[in-house]
């Protein structure tokens, strides 16, 4: 796989009565070392805030790692619940995370990942979420620049 790359990231969070699906398009940088597939990537929210974002993919689990408008490091491991200070505009915010499915494919021109999670705060559910993440080659050599995020509430 090339090091220049197309992203694209769909999440979707059910927060009880409410369903909300963000999708985000960006270009980004892929390499694999000692068996990891690391991902960096940059994503825009509504207002033009930038978070950047390292994705560090293996088989048995993944780990997310946001710096910039919102901040924290996500690790996602099936069966087993952990521990994140998920840091935003309004405040520090404590989150437990469990993992209920992961699953990476590795491809020769792509990734696909399709995750599955909880989120509980004060030791409540706060979140289910389902999180697939596409990358491409970028047949443009990485020099376009695509950084689009959708809000659409289901």
């Amino acid at each position: 796989m090339k090091h220049n790359i197309q992203v694209s990231v769909l999440g979707v969070q059910n927060a009880g009565d409410e369903s909300a699906a963000i999708l985000t398009k960006a270009t980004g940088t892929y390499h694999f070392e000692n068996g990891v597939h690391k991902i960096n990537y940059c994503e825009l929210d509504e207002n033009g805030t930038a978070t950047d974002n390292l994705l560090l993919l293996s088989g048995s689990e993944m780990r997310l790692s946001k710096s910039g408008s919102v901040a924290g490091q996500f690790l996602f491991v099936l069966g087993c619940k952990t521990v994140i200070d998920y840091l935003t505009p309004f405040g520090k915010i404590d989150f437990e995370v469990e993992t209920e499915s992961y699953h990476l494919d590795v491809k020769e021109n792509n990734l696909n990942v399709q995750l599955k999670y909880r989120l509980y705060a004060d030791s409540q559910l706060f979140s289910e979420n389902t999180l697939t993440i596409q990358t491409y080659e970028d047949k443009n050599d990485g020099f376009r620049f695509i950084n689009k995020a959708r809000r659409n509430h289901l």
